[in-house]
């Protein structure tokens, strides 16, 4: 379960890094589909908490 949480925590923090640069980029560039981009920022955190939760889990 520690290798899971680990995975999932980098998983989300490459989803909300990656959504952030690449949403904020196209909108100041005046490209389309930011909106996706940016939303993939809440389920980055979403990623973080789940596997932070779950290393947290499997050391107990």
């Amino acid at each position: 379960m520690h290798k899971l949480g680990v995975i999932t925590t980098l998983l989300g923090l490459i989803l909300s890094v990656v959504g952030l640069v690449v949403g904020f980029w196209k909108m100041l560039n005046g490209g389309g589909h930011a909106e996706i981009w940016l939303g993939l920022v809440p389920l980055g955190f979403v990623g973080l908490l789940l596997g932070v939760t779950l290393t947290q889990l499997s050391r107990k």
